[in-house]
This record gives C-alpha cells, structure tokens and sequence, in this order.
C-alpha cells in the first residue's frame, strides 16, 4: 500500500450505508496528491439522495435544495484531487449553499419593493410595452438592450451570448412583429 492510500470507514460487511460515506488517508500521506478508492460516481450514489433531504430541511424547497447539492457536487469534483474526506467537503459545501440561500432570502425581505410611479408613464408607454410582451424573450431581449441600454450589436452578443448576426436578425424581425401588432 502506497502513502497516498485510503481507507474508507462506514462499511459494514461491504456494503456502505448512504451518508456514512467517509475517507481517512493512512498515515504518511501528502495532501497535495490525494488518491482515492472510492471514485467521484460511489460518492454521487451514497451521498445524493442524503444531501437533497439535507438541503430540503435547510431551505424548505425541493428545487432549490436540489440546485444546492448539484452545485456542491460540481465544487467537490472540481476540487476532488485536494481533499481528504470528499463525504465531508461535500456535506460543508451543501450547508455553505444552503446558509447563502437563507443570507439571500433575508436580505430581499428586507430591500424593499421599486416603486413604480404609474402616473409618469404615457398610455401609449403601456400600448408599447404590451406590445413588447408580445415577442419572443430573445426578440425583446435584443430590442430592449439596443434601443433602451442603447448598446450596440457587439456588446448585445456579448451580453446575450449569441453572434452578432444573430443580434441582427433578432432586432429586424423584432422590429417587424412590433410594426404588425402597432399598425393593427
């Protein structure tokens, strides 16, 4: 056995129980160059369903907490060559998710709403904007950005992550549906 060997603690009979998923190095070895023998698919098949009911009592949402834990296995894949007990980093990085989840939670509670002032917006400001509900999100993504950031082409393909001629024909046909709903 190498100095870089593991053993892994929570088996009983063989079988490993989920959440008891755990690695001790033996003796000697260096953390930089961390080998493990269970590989990053056993943690995955012992410790998913474990860490989603974890996350769920945390946060008290399916969706979230499930987004919680796949980010927190993409952290422990990432950094998978530097740890020593991958069950362990696992279950911080799924708590640390969750507190960030709840930080965020009490501070939009607490930012109060934008008040929008009806009064200053022109009726024919509500006949455009239900006319802009009408597009597709990327048309009107693409119209607000050129004509209300009034950003040029480049910097809207950047922004929306597509070519600049896409950017292009976004604007054209945006503009058409838009000529078709006014001009009704």
């Amino acid at each position: 056995m190498g100095c870089n060997h593991w053993v892994r603690r929570g088996v009983v009979g063989g079988v490993m129980k989920p959440g008891e998923l755990a690695l001790t190095a033996v003796a000697g070895s260096q953390p930089e160059t961390f080998a493990t023998e269970v590989s990053f698919d056993a943690l995955f098949g012992h410790e998913a369903v474990p860490m989603v009911r974890l996350a769920i009592s945390l946060v008290d949402s399916a969706e979230r907490a499930e987004e919680i834990v796949q980010d927190a296995f993409v952290k422990t894949l990432v950094a998978w060559g530097r740890i020593e007990r991958p069950g362990a980093y696992l279950r911080q990085v799924v708590v640390n998710g969750c507190r960030s989840e709840l930080r965020r939670r009490r501070v939009v509670r607490r930012t109060p709403e934008p008040r929008v002032d009806d009064s200053a917006q022109a009726p024919t400001d509500t006949y455009l904007l239900d006319a802009l509900a009408r597009l597709t999100p990327n048309r009107r993504i693409a119209l607000a950005l050129r004509f209300y950031a009034d950003l040029p082409e480049a910097e809207i393909a950047d922004v929306m992550g597509v070519r600049v001629g896409t950017v292009k024909s976004l604007i054209s046909r945006g503009l058409a549906d838009l000529r078709k709903v006014v001009l009704k």
